[in-house]
């Protein structure tokens, strides 16, 4: 999953909201819609916001 969130292409001083619209540019239409993955999606955008946090937390502590 960490790969996805790589493949996103933000930058690290991005908002919560680029990361959630990149996320679900990742995802087919087919999975948007379904109201079964539903879970699986929440999920999956919670995964990219933490990853996003992480890396977020390293630049503040290294001041890149």
């Amino acid at each position: 999953m960490y790969g996805t969130y790589l493949r996103l292409d933000i930058t690290v001083h991005d908002g919560w909201r680029a990361v959630v619209r990149a996320a679900s540019r990742k995802l087919n239409q087919r999975a948007l819609r379904d109201p079964n993955r539903r879970m699986a999606r929440k999920q999956f955008y919670r995964q990219m916001l933490a990853y996003h946090r992480q890396a977020q937390e390293i630049v503040a502590t290294w001041r890149l």
